[in-house]
């Protein structure tokens, strides 16, 4: 199959209107691009200077005493226990400081 000269140039001419084309579409894939980084950029800064907020102690203590509800009997007993150890150590704590010595 030959091309005749005057198809020839008709050709030619659609592939400089190709590339031109292919050129400004690559150019909008690139600033499309570098948009997404600069965004990503300002994010990322607006969270560096961002203070997270602190739960309040009220709130803590809610949250302790859903985790005690959720974990049932098991918590209470350890606290009990804990309570009984506590009580012992002034026990005995009290009865060492005092010494009764014979000469």
């Amino acid at each position: 199959m030959s091309i005749r000269p005057s198809d020839l140039q008709i050709i030619i001419q659609k592939t400089q209107d190709v590339e031109r084309i292919q050129q400004i579409q690559q150019q909008h894939s690139r600033i499309q691009q570098q948009q997404f980084a600069q965004e990503m950029n300002k994010i990322h800064k607006n969270r560096e200077k961002d203070v997270t907020q602190t739960p309040k102690p009220q709130e803590a203590e809610i949250r302790e005493e859903e985790r005690r509800k959720k974990g049932g009997e098991k918590k209470s007993e350890e606290e009990a226990y804990n309570e009984q150890g506590a009580h012992d150590e002034d026990e005995e704590e009290e009865t060492g400081q005092n010494l009764d010595i014979k000469i």
